[in-house]
């Protein structure tokens, strides 16, 4: 998804010297793929087995900044299976996308996502806090389960598409741009890539 489909990065790109905040980093391809740019870099993911795999990957003299966390709309202890370790149980503390706005403290210029439907806590219930704080950002959007049902996600994803302040492609998981055709048929996809830049805060 990362190296060969190039998902993520279809229309806006990491670049030199970029704060990077990867929400559910798993193993930390994203960070492996751009080490080489001068990023500082911030990965969250609620699997303690998939961090440590990240820490693995790791050739010792890079500094990511990790921290183990469920990203979620209050505070509290979930318990979960980790589809990336044959579904094993896993306890995590959750934490708010305000909580890692406030953590982080400055703007932060390429926000990736893949929460498995959680991306409505900052898509639409912190909608403002996110247009504030993020410059580019590039994530999948869910239509199913119980975060983000099908209905409820046209309805975020066309305020996003219409706002003024917003420029957005949509992409099917391996790659290819829907923009111009999603909405002819939107029951087909389960997810998407949603990706794009907020205008009044690009000054650089």
């Amino acid at each position: 998804e990362i190296f060969e489909w190039n998902q993520y990065e279809k229309y806006v790109n990491v670049k030199e010297n970029d704060l990077v905040l990867d929400l559910g980093c798993s193993k930390g391809y994203f960070f492996l793929k751009h080490k080489e740019k001068n990023i500082k870099y911030i990965g969250v993911d609620g699997s303690i087995d998939c961090l440590s795999d990240f820490i693995e990957n790791l050739n010792g003299d890079e500094q990511p900044t990790l921290i183990h966390a469920l990203i979620g709309d209050n505070k509290s202890v979930q318990t979960f299976a980790s589809m990336f370790h044959n579904n094993k149980l896993q306890r995590s503390m959750s934490m708010t996308f305000s909580d890692i706005i406030k953590l982080i403290n400055r703007p932060i210029d390429f926000l990736k996502f893949d929460i498995e439907g959680y991306e409505k806590i900052f898509l639409d219930t912190d909608y403002n806090l996110f247009k504030s704080n993020i410059r580019k950002f590039s994530g999948e959007f869910h239509f199913c389960g119980n975060h983000f049902p099908r209905n409820h996600g046209y309805e975020v994803l066309k305020k996003i598409i219409i706002d003024p302040d917003m420029s957005v492609k949509l992409f099917s998981i391996d790659g290819i741009d829907i923009t111009d055709y999603f909405w002819t048929n939107p029951d087909f996809y389960t997810e998407i890539i949603i990706s794009g830049f907020i205008s009044k805060n690009m000054t650089k």
